[in-house]
């Protein structure tokens, strides 16, 4: 069996999917100890059943002495030590972290960012529509999501490289890819964040603004319960600025690739536009940006015949749930057609789906809604040379992509 600790086999993990599936729905990884869960229906089931498969697991933590001391120390000594973020916690923490969450991103804000999101887009495209080719991840992919929730919090996005940096700092732990001197380098970089964001946090208590920063510098949770320092800047830095951007680079990377790799997908939503919400659904169900997410067994169950013990802690791949033949036909292929596109695993379901779905789908169907009217002919600037992928075990995240096109005859800049 391939090991999906090694990058080479992340960078293309649907074989050894497909064999898990087949094999060994449940399988323990003998190089981690924990088990990989690979079928649609077991992921399912597992997360229905929250309180049975707790959420609160630590990426960072599964190694044998859990949190290197070395980390902790750069936190206890120079910064605040992070709180569990809202996809890793669980009742209390996640019912009030969720709920404060919620109140930021509803329906209606969403659709009111819908013009911003566009321009921005529109903005990002007019900056090398006329070269004919990009590194679409630099130019396009990566700094939309990163200037959107920039904005939304009330920072300024004119510094994208230093918010890059932070955000793949607190990112790439996660990944459990990197080594001990990353992590602590990782660590430092995350406890300037937090001074970054104290600062912005204090000056909105003397002088509120129209943005998140300010909701939250002054918020509470519910039943007036003060919000920690440490808790607040993880709200701001881990659920909010990491989460709102790493995820939805990854899809709109993947999006365009299939869309580089498949020029009559991108014909057929040119001729009609009506197909792109679905192809949003196909490009997360395809190439779900989180592969997996942890859970933990809190009493002795059965989970698809294999025994498991209380402690037992599982990766659900929704890389893998997603193309599930039992679950979707021609699983592993784009069908811009597919009815009930979005009933994929790849934002969560139950108590845990993730509270920026909406925002993230907002910004990949404007996106490829841009792309559509001001670009034709995509194609990979080299085709047949391989693609890199970020190392990591929780993401899919193209590193590079690049691309050719014509600007569309008909659209404006």
């Amino acid at each position: 069996m391939q090991n999906l600790m090694e990058p080479e086999v992340q960078a293309c993990p649907y074989a050894l999917y497909e064999q898990l599936r087949a094999e060994s729905p449940v399988y323990r990884m003998p190089e981690t100890g924990f088990y990989l869960v690979t079928t649609f229906d077991l992921c399912h089931e597992i997360i229905r059943q929250p309180d049975l498969f707790i959420s609160g697991v630590s990426p960072m933590a599964l190694n044998s002495e859990g949190v290197p001391r070395e980390v902790m120390a750069v936190y206890e000594e120079q910064g605040w030590v992070p709180a569990a973020s809202c996809s890793t916690s669980d009742r209390p923490r996640h019912t009030k972290v969720r709920g404060l969450l919620s109140q930021l991103f509803t329906m209606a804000k969403v659709r009111s960012m819908a013009p911003y999101i566009e321009e921005t887009a529109n903005g990002l495209i007019d900056m090398f529509v006329s070269q004919g080719e990009c590194e679409f991840v630099r130019a396009f992919s990566h700094p939309l999501p990163m200037i959107v929730i920039a904005e939304q919090i009330g920072v300024s996005a004119s510094d994208l490289d230093l918010f890059k940096r932070w955000s793949d700092a607190i990112v790439e732990p996660f990944g459990m890819m990197i080594s001990r001197e990353r992590e602590v380098e990782c660590a430092k970089l995350v406890v300037e964040m937090q001074h970054f964001f104290k600062e912005q946090i204090d000056i909105r208590r003397r002088e509120p603004r129209d943005d998140i920063l300010s909701q939250l510098a002054n918020a509470e949770y519910e039943g007036g319960e003060a919000i920690p320092m440490n808790e607040l800047l993880t709200i701001v830095t881990i659920d909010l600025l990491a989460s709102g951007n790493e995820t939805t680079t990854a899809g709109i990377s993947s999006g365009m690739l299939l869309l580089a790799e498949r020029p009559e997908l991108l014909a057929a939503m040119q001729e009609d536009e009506e197909l792109i919400p679905t192809f949003v659904e196909e490009v997360l169900r395809l190439e779900s940006p989180a592969q997996g997410m942890f859970r933990e067994v809190t009493q002795d169950t059965v989970v698809g015949g294999v025994q498991l013990h209380k402690g037992d802690v599982l990766s659900l791949r929704f890389g893998a749930a997603n193309r599930d033949a039992s679950a979707f036909h021609n699983a592993d292929q784009v069908d811009i057609h597919r009815k009930k596109a979005g009933n994929h695993l790849a934002f969560g379901v139950g108590r845990h789906h993730c509270v920026g779905a909406p925002l993230a789908r907002q910004e990949m169907l404007i996106s490829f809604q841009v792309i559509a009217k001001r670009l034709r002919n995509i194609r990979l600037k080299n085709p047949g040379a391989p693609l890199k992928y970020s190392p990591s075990f929780f993401g899919r995240n193209l590193e590079a992509l690049d691309i050719e096109f014509e600007a569309h005859a008909h659209a404006a800049g």
